[in-house]
C-alpha cells in the first residue's frame, strides 16, 4: 500500500491547508473494500514501483500523479488545487510516470479523447462549434495580426502543430500561444458568460481535451499565470468583427 492524497501531502508539509476527508492508498489490487475512511485506489503503476509493504508516496511522486488525474474532470479543482501547492514547494512531475500514469489512466477512467490537430482544416472545422475555418482563423487575428499556432504549424499542414517548433519558443510564446487558443475557442463557445467565466471554463476544458500532448506538462506548471485573462477579450473580438 502507498500512502498517497492529501494525508501524504501532511506528511511531507505540514502547512498544507486542506484537511483530508479520508485517508487514501494506492494499492495493487481493485477488489479491497473501503471502511473505516480508508480508501483503497487500484493503481499497479505505483505499486510496482514501490513493492511490497507500506509506503509513503514521495512529492514528486504525489505531483505526478496530481497532474495524471487532470485530463478527466474527475475532482478536477482540488487535484489541481494541490499541483499547484507542489509546485511551490519545488516538487517536480515525474515525465516517465506520468506517461504510465496517463496510460493506465486511459484504460481505468475511459479514454481521455483529444482534439485531432492531424484532420485538414475542412474536417476540423465542420462541428457546431467552429462556424467556419475564415471566422475562427480571423477571431485569430484580431487577437493576434502573427498568431503564435501559425509560427508552429506542421511544415505543409493546416492544423497540426510541430513538437519541434514548439520547443523552441520562448516562455512568453507558449503563454501567448496558450491564452491566444483558450480566448478564441471561449468565445466561440462561452461568450455569453462574461469574459472571466468563459476564459476560466474554456481553460479546464482545452487542458482536459484540446491542448496537444507535449503543452500539457507547461500548462499545469504555468497555470497560475494563465488561469486569468488579462483584458475583456470578447469585447476586442467583437469589435474587431464589428468593424470588418
Amino acid at each position: 500500500m502507498i500512502l498517497i492524497g492529501s494525508v501524504a501531502i501532511h506528511q511531507h508539509f505540514p502547512d498544507f491547508s486542506r484537511e483530508p476527508n479520508d485517508i487514501d492508498y494506492a494499492v495493487d489490487s481493485d477488489n479491497l473494500i473501503n471502511s473505516n475512511k480508508r480508501e483503497y485506489l487500484y493503481n499497479p503503476i505505483l505499486s510496482k514501483l514501490y513493492g511490497p509493504g507500506i509506503h509513503t508516496a514521495s512529492p514528486d511522486h504525489l505531483i505526478t500523479l496530481k497532474a495524471s488525474h487532470l485530463f478527466w474532470n474527475i475532482n478536477w479543482e482540488k487535484h489541481m488545487f494541490d499541483l499547484q501547492f507542489l509546485l511551490k514547494k519545488g516538487c517536480k512531475i515525474d515525465l516517465g510516470l506520468f506517461n504510465d500514469l496517463y496510460v493506465f489512466f486511459n484504460e481505468y477512467h475511459g479514454k481521455n479523447k483529444r482534439s485531432d490537430l492531424k484532420m485538414s482544416k475542412e474536417d476540423f472545422f465542420t462541428n457546431k462549434i467552429n462556424y467556419d475555418t475564415i471566422q475562427h482563423d480571423n477571431i485569430h487575428l484580431i487577437l493576434n495580426t502573427n498568431p503564435v499556432y501559425q509560427t508552429i504549424l506542421e511544415d505543409g499542414k493546416e492544423v497540426e502543430l510541430s513538437e519541434e517548433k514548439y520547443s523552441k519558443l520562448t516562455h512568453e510564446q507558449k503563454i501567448n500561444l496558450v491564452r491566444e487558443e483558450v480566448m478564441v475557442m471561449a468565445y466561440e463557445r462561452y461568450k455569453d458568460m462574461g469574459y472571466k467565466l468563459a476564459y476560466s471554463r474554456m481553460l479546464k476544458k482545452f487542458i482536459i481535451s484540446h491542448a496537444p500532448r507535449f503543452t500539457l506538462l507547461f500548462i499545469l506548471e504555468n497555470y497560475i499565470e494563465l488561469h486569468k485573462p488579462k483584458f475583456n477579450f470578447i469585447k476586442l473580438i467583437e469589435n474587431g468583427i464589428n468593424k470588418n
